[in-house]
């Protein structure tokens, strides 16, 4: 009775796959990673995957979103049949293969190591302990429309961030990243989680965090906050302002204006320092028709003006 030589397991290394990128890819690149070998991000359009790949192991991590395309993944024993908007989560110890089934392949991929960069560790661990990311978590999640939509605007600010070679190039890449890995965690705790039954606090503050989060990140200098008050809120929530502030607080801790407030100065910050737009065109974005009170905000919560801190 014939036998058959099971297949080897490859193992690869993030060098092999940037030498990988050099030959297979259709434009030739160089790659741009803060720290050589350890993050990296491309468009599947641009530098796709092989149509085929074996059995195998990495030595570095990869989050990879498709928004186009079909093919049959492989992930230990389980297969996942890809076809439409999915998001993937890779640790370098599973044994993964792949087998497109359309041409067309679009979305992006991501791969960093456990160096990230020269990042604190406890950063470091932070990001790698993220339940996602450990060996065995079969981490394939279909998306919606709108989880999609979301999911590339940050893989695009990534690439941004990848390519250009802005002050602070590191620092806004984990961002980016822990915001990626933060809607994981929501995709797969709204697919994963057993039904239960919210109170209509959990609702309604669910309901708020989601419309605040889905405004950003700001990519264009022409687009402004639509929504930037607690009676903004209210009115498309369908809600009294005061009900509304009263169930966010309730359940997160911080009124609907603390939460407002908190992600307005990040992205003021990321806009500031990876961006050469005006400050007023900045303060405009975040809803702020006067300079001055742009300037006020951010000065009375981070402890700086904003021309200083984008100087630093």
């Amino acid at each position: 009775m014939p036998t058959h030589k099971p297949a080897s397991i490859q193992v690869k290394t993030m060098e092999d796959f940037n030498d990988e990128l050099l030959l297979y890819a259709q434009n030739a690149i160089t790659p741009k990673a803060p720290v050589r070998g350890s993050f990296a991000i491309h468009e599947r359009s641009e530098l796709p995957c092989k149509d085929e790949v074996t059995a195998s192991r990495r030595d570095y991590y990869k989050i990879s979103f498709f928004s186009k395309g079909s093919g049959l993944f492989t992930m230990g024993d389980t297969q996942y049949h890809i076809d439409g908007p999915t998001l993937l989560f890779i640790n370098p110890n599973d044994v993964k293969t792949w087998r497109a089934s359309s041409e067309s392949q679009e979305g992006y991929y991501c791969l960093f190591t456990d160096l990230l960069f020269d990042a604190p560790r406890s950063l470091q661990e932070d990001l790698l302990q993220h339940p996602l990311l450990q060996p065995g978590a079969q981490a394939v999640f279909s998306l919606t429309e709108e989880q999609s939509d979301y999911l590339q605007s940050i893989f695009r600010q990534l690439l941004r961030e990848y390519k250009e070679n802005a002050a602070f190039k590191q620092e806004a890449i984990l961002i980016y990243l822990k915001l990626l890995l933060l809607e994981g965690r929501r995709i797969a705790a709204q697919t994963n989680s057993p039904a239960r039954i919210q109170t209509a606090a959990q609702l309604l503050s669910q309901r708020f965090t989601d419309k605040l989060e889905k405004q950003f990140p700001i990519e264009f200098s022409h687009h402004q906050l639509a929504l930037k008050t607690v009676k903004e809120f209210a009115q498309v929530l369908h809600t009294h302002p005061n009900h509304l502030n009263a169930c966010v607080k309730q359940v997160t801790g911080r009124t609907v204006s603390e939460h407002i407030r908190q992600r307005m100065l990040l992205e003021a910050r990321l806009l500031l320092i990876h961006t050469d737009w005006h400050i007023a065109e900045i303060g405009w974005c975040l809803g702020f028709e006067d300079p001055g009170n742009f300037t006020h905000f951010f000065k009375n919560h981070s402890g700086q003006s904003p021309h200083i801190y984008r100087a630093q």
